[in-house]
């Protein structure tokens, strides 16, 4: 096997890293050899052989041998007929080379099944001797006993073995130039019994499956050992070597060990942490042998005792022999690899001849080599095969060719069914210090382990694309940690990004050599796709491969479009290698920069386009033609990098299980800021061109490119976006760049998309918006393109058709409507109220109704329209809810405020069909009663305003703050004593006059600031200012602390308005005159009325009670007055001082407290009294309401009557 290498024939290399080396030799065999190689193992099987000694291969059939030597390309193929059987057992072929002579063909040797014999002095007498001139013997076999296995002793000896465990001796001679057979059987010398026993004919009950191995004996060069393999059992011969002194010697049966898979099995179980057990350790089976010396041997054996797995596990087991000669199992070695039993195609067992340290154990699809180091975990390298029909025949161990002295290297040649012969190199130097740095205790075992990880990853990747390679590279392990799978898959595709895979040859093709290094990206995913591990892997490790992917997929069309410029013009742009010596200037890169960059420096990626940017930012005068190819060029090479990023992601994006810009703290290449700034400038440079220098460029060319910068750059925000929010999540800082990001965005998609309109690209323009669910824009597009209305109608027509007599617009909004529902309606409504559009927000289509509705419904701030449409639903009483609440809500329009309550109040009413029973519930008459509050009050402030146009004959056309010190002056000249009151007085009254809400508490000022005498009631039926402020205060909603301070000021008020000291002056006054004086003040006739209604009568207070209340201070105050001076509120507050102690003192100095009890003795006493009140009126004088509504008739004097239900009373 020397000469393999030297025989012409060129390799193909299927496999390569730093351990493993693989080079197919295919052979142009007979088509006997290819069907004898090809057989099904069960109709008609076939067994293959390699022979490193005589560098000939054999395939023998059961009647057939075919032989030819193995390391030509295009080798002579020898076929030796054998006489048929019926058992249907392949011949045994043995080699018998010619030791003197090592050009010379080899002697071949077959038996048969049956015993039968012949022998060729060279493979080619297969051409020149008859069958009948060949030599043949025949060995005498008992019945059902045949020919199972062999092996070559030495150049002129072979050793057969029976099913029954026989061993034959043949030995190929010359005597007087002829070749002779002689033929002998090993005996064992053994008691007549066991003689007697065991030579019973016609009896096989022996397990047939044994192989036959042959090594050194220990200090004797004269004699060989023989093992002979059982599944339960070790035979050892030791056999003289033939030309040797020893020739005349017999073979010496060293020991026949029935206890071995025993000691094996014990060792297995206890490693598996079970119990001992004869029953399992039957499922142990001793399958082949290699010795290692001539006192240690290498045992393959099958494990089987988990019953439960439907694989077979399979081990080595080291054994030596003992002083005594017998055998004992010194270390167990299992093997990671598993397959499904099959007796057919059972595991052969082959040792390193030149490094001992190293087995291989040949499987029907797999070779697995093994390091046998001790004291570290156990290195095996799988080399498996495609599945199909090809298969591992035999494998032989050859001399290794060494790089150096220091080198321990191993080389097989494996045989397979139809894919030649594999040579396989194995650097066994170098696995071991792999091995030495994956063990546990070794400081470099997770990076060398995710090293080696690396190695199965870039070799899977580069040479599965090689549709011929027999090898399967399209699975992994299933119990693969996941921290360094990530770790190596990461480093995989960094080095195919940087160049760095080692099995990747040079090249000077750069475009093959990067389409090569997308391929291979794509193959990374989808192997791990394959295998199950997509989601298993973290989300952030996917992204960094797609973004790799995506980086050498566009600076494949980068180069192109680049290498294609440079072809089709003698002076080409600069841009490109101007920038690319910007973005690597600080490294020490070759002479050739522009290759370099695509075959090293991708990773400066991020640092080319903002070069770009360095060289464009400036650019401002597109009047010349220089700025405007330079804009150009730079377009066509950055929209050529993201182009071709784009086209990978649509056709492999699926397989990384991705969404298109998923939350992970990772910046990728194309989001960098520089980025978004480098498309906008292009962008808007590009459409200052065809503004203003059409002429100079081709327009349908940057109609082109301003759609594509247009779709990037929002791609760009979208990933940039999504980037800055995982890493904002993630603590990394990055809130206010977010927040910026975010807020730029929102301003530059519609100046991005709208242009688009204008050079007649609607159909991009609305395809982007549509992609990035940008309603807002979708809506400002679909009424923004009025003048274009033919390529509008087109589109709409394909997308949604409807009648003819539909606007464009209405016809996309319909459909818009339809496919993205609310999302794209509230946009739309939003839009309609911003211009104003009430009627085509209150008219949608019927089945859009409720887009609206649920619109609406979520934005209380847009109750006034709301309402409307509930109207035309037929949803009264939400209606009624929203008008109520508008109503609640309106501070600047009376008028407004009052349609509202009677509408809302309406609308109430209506959702029933029997009305006159509906307000007789009384849940309704509570409802009806708090409407019929809030219009009192207007109906106050309505009355009052009437009242002061009149008393101090003012014109409506009058300024407010006009209007207001005129009824200061003349209703209340009492405060020019106080001017924080009246200030107060005015500010309340320019607010009422100017029609604005005038809030009830507000409206208590008013009343109780104003001098009673000058707004007394002109009759007895009429209502003092006090007393409507008392009506006030019960119908408004107020804190329990401020409405006893706003009480307090009320009657503190009131009782500062009579003359208590002339009417404590009794002398010579009747009791009479007394009682009508006190008849004829004002508190008499408020408490009078006060009392008089159910409503009102708990709010009176006596003026011990008024004392007791502390007036509100400086900061209760600021609450109430919002927006006044803190100078203004300490004057006021004052002033609230100054009438505390005024009330103190009347009470303190004059009758007031005995007034007051006469007065409520007074009042009882008329309650008591009959009077000529009718029956009816007295029933509406014991009711709130009624009561109220026929004292508001005369509310204030000189003013119009009216009653608050009139309005009502339409319903």
């Amino acid at each position: 096997m020397a000469a393999w290498m030297a025989s012409g024939q060129k390799p193909t290399v299927v496999l390569q890293d730093s351990v493993i080396h693989v080079n197919q030799y295919a052979q142009n065999l007979s088509p006997e050899a290819i069907d004898a190689l090809n057989a099904d193992v069960y109709t008609s099987p076939s067994v293959a052989r390699i022979d490193a000694a005589s560098e000939y291969a054999s395939c023998t059939t059961a009647d057939h041998a075919y032989v030819w030597r193995c390391n030509s390309h295009e080798p002579t193929c020898y076929a030796f007929p054998m006489p048929a059987t019926n058992d249907n057992v392949p011949v045994q072929c043995v080699l018998l080379p010619r030791p003197l002579n090592d050009s010379a063909e080899p002697a071949l040797l077959l038996a048969n099944s049956t015993g039968h014999l012949r022998f060729w002095e060279g493979v080619s007498d297969a051409l020149t001797t008859p069958t009948a001139d060949v030599v043949h013997e025949q060995l005498p076999l008992e019945p059902n006993e045949s020919i199972v296995a062999s092996a070559r002793i030495d150049p002129s000896q072979a050793v057969f073995a029976t099913n029954t465990t026989r061993l034959f001796c043949v030995h190929a001679y010359i005597h007087r130039g002829s070749h002779y057979l002689a033929q002998s059987v090993y005996t064992e010398h053994k008691g007549l019994l066991s003689r007697f026993f065991n030579a019973t004919p016609g009896v096989s009950n022996v397990d047939p499956s044994l192989r036959l191995a042959v090594g050194p004996a220990r200090d004797d060069s004269l004699h060989v050992l023989l093992y002979v393999v059982r599944p339960h059992a070790l035979q050892v011969w030791r056999v003289p070597v033939m030309g040797s002194g020893a020739s005349s010697h017999q073979p010496k049966h060293l020991g026949d060990d029935d206890q071995l898979f025993k000691a094996i099995a014990s060792r297995v179980m206890y490693m598996q942490g079970k119990r001992y057990s004869p029953a399992t350790s039957a499922q142990i089976r001793l399958l082949d042998l290699a010795p290692i010396s001539a006192s240690r041997q290498l045992v393959l054996y099958s494990d089987q005792t988990n019953t439960s797995a439907s694989v077979t596990a399979y081990g080595l087991a080291q054994i030596s022999f003992t002083q005594e000669g017998s055998l004992q199992v010194d270390q167990i070695r299992p093997l990671s690899y598993k397959e499904a039993p099959d007796p057919s195609r059972l595991p052969h067992l082959s040792l390193s001849s030149t490094a001992h340290r190293v087995a291989l154990v040949t499987f029907a699809n797999a070779l697995v080599t093994h390091l046998l180091v001790d004291s570290m975990d156990a290195v095996e390298e799988h080399v498996l095969l495609k599945p199909g029909n090809n298969h591992i025949l035999c494998a032989t161990s050859l001399p290794s060719i060494a790089s150096n002295q220091h080198q321990e290297s191993a080389r097989w040649a494996v045989q397979t069914s139809t894919s030649g012969v594999l040579l396989v190199d194995m650097d066994v130097s170098h696995a071991q210090q792999i091995a030495i740095d994956q063990t546990a205790s070794s400081p470099t075992m997770h990076q060398a382990r995710v090293s080696r990880l690396q190695e199965h990853l870039e070799r899977k990747m580069w040479f599965s694309h090689q549709e011929s390679n027999p090898l399967e590279l399209d699975t992994l392990p299933d119990d693969l940690d996941l921290t360094i799978l990530q770790d190596a898959v990461e480093n995989t595709s960094r080095a195919i990004v940087q160049g760095q895979v080692a099995c990747m040859p040079t090249s000077v093709d750069l475009r093959s050599a990067l389409a090569q290094r997308v391929a291979c990206c794509v193959r990374l995913i989808t192997l791990l796709g394959r295998n199950g591990y997509i989601m298993r892997i973290a989300r952030t490790s996917r992204f960094l491969l797609r973004c790799d992917a995506e980086l050498l997929a566009g600076a494949n069309d980068l180069w192109r479009f680049f290498d294609d410029s440079i072809q089709a013009r003698s002076n080409h742009s600069d841009v490109l290698p101007a920038a690319i010596r910007s973005a690597v200037r600080s490294r020490d890169t070759p002479h050739d920069t522009d290759r370099y960059f695509f075959e090293h420096e991708l990773e400066q990626t991020p640092a080319l386009i903002q070069a770009f940017l360095d060289g464009i930012r400036d650019l401002d005068d597109f009047s010349q033609n220089e700025p405007i190819q330079k804009v150009i060029e730079t377009t066509r090479y950055i929209l050529s990098l993201r182009m071709g990023a784009a086209r990978l992601r649509k056709e492999h994006g699926d397989v990384y299980a991705l969404e298109v810009n998923p939350l992970v703290p990772v910046e990728p290449w194309y989001a960098h800021a520089s980025s978004i700034e480098l498309l906008e400038t292009l962008f808007y440079s590009t459409l200052q061109i065809m503004q203003r220098s059409p002429k100079q460029v081709k327009i349908a060319e940057l109609r082109t490119q301003l759609c594509n910068l247009a779709e990037f750059l929002m791609d760009t925000y979208d990933a940039r976006i999504a980037f800055l929010t995982a890493a904002t999540e993630q603590g990394q800082g990055a809130a206010q760049a977010l927040e910026a990001t975010k807020l730029a965005y929102d301003h530059v998609r519609a100046p991005l998309l709208h242009p688009l309109l204008s050079i007649g690209r609607a159909d991009k323009a609305f395809a982007l918006a549509e992609q990035h669910l940008d309603y807002r824009t979708l809506v400002t597009l679909c009424f923004a393109h009025a003048d274009d209305h033919e390529s509008i109608e087109k589109r709409a027509k394909i997308q949604h058709p409807t009648p003819s007599s539909q606007e464009p617009a209405e016809i996309r909004v319909e459909a818009y409507l339809d496919r993205y529902g609310a999302s794209f309606a509230n946009e739309l409504y939003q839009y309609y109220i911003e211009h104003g559009a009430y009627r085509k927000l209150l008219e949608p289509q019927q089945e859009h109704a409720h887009l609206l509705l649920s619109f609406l419904n979520d934005r209380p701030q847009y109750r006034r329209i709301a309402w409307i449409h509930d109207l035309t639903l037929g949803l009264y009483e939400r209606a009624s809810h929203d008008l109520y609440m508008c109503a609640s809500d309106e501070r600047q329009n009376l008028e407004a405020k009052q349609g509202m309550l009677s509408l809302g109040k309406l609308s109430h009413l209506a959702q029933s069909d029997n009305l006159e029973q509906f307000v007789t519930l009384p849940s309704e008459q509570a409802r009806l009663e708090t409407w019929d509050d809030a219009l009192d009050l207007v109906h106050v402030q309505q009355r009052l305003l009437e009242h002061w146009i009149n008393a101090a004959h003012l014109s409506r056309s009058m300024p407010a703050e006009a209007a207001a010190n005129r009824v200061v002056q003349v209703l209340a000249p009492h405060l020019a004593q106080s001017p924080a009151a009246r200030a107060v007085f005015v500010m309340i009254a320019t607010q009422l006059w100017d029609s604005q809400v005038v809030r009830g508490e507000d409206l208590m000022e008013l009343l109780s600031l104003q001098d009673a005498n000058l707004t007394a009631p002109s009759t007895a039926a009429d209502l003092s200012d006090f007393a409507i402020a008392a009506q006030v205060l019960v119908r408004i909603q107020l804190t329990e602390s401020r409405r006893k301070a706003v009480l307090a000021t009320l009657w503190r008020r009131l009782y500062l308005q009579d003359d208590w000291y002339s009417l404590s002056t009794t002398a010579n006054k009747t009791d009479q005159a007394v009682l009508d004086e006190v008849r004829n003040t004002i508190a008499y006739a408020t408490i009078q009325t006060v009392l008089a209604n159910l409503s009102t009568a708990p709010v009176l207070m006596s003026p011990e009670q008024v004392m007791q209340i502390p007036i509100s201070s400086v900061d209760d105050l600021s609450e109430h007055f919002h927006g006044l001076p803190k100078v203004q509120l300490e004057q006021l507050h004052a002033e609230y001082t100054t009438e505390q102690s005024q009330l103190i003192e009347i009470v303190n100095n004059t009758k007031l407290s005995s007034f007051f009890s006469q007065v409520l003795t007074n009042t009882s006493s008329a309650e008591l009294a009959p009077d000529s009140r009718t029956e009816d009126e007295n029933s509406d004088q014991d009711s709130m309401d009624d009561t109220f509504d026929n004292q508001h008739e005369h509310i204030l004097p000189g003013g119009a009557q009216f009653e608050a239900s009139d309005e009502f009373d339409m319903a």
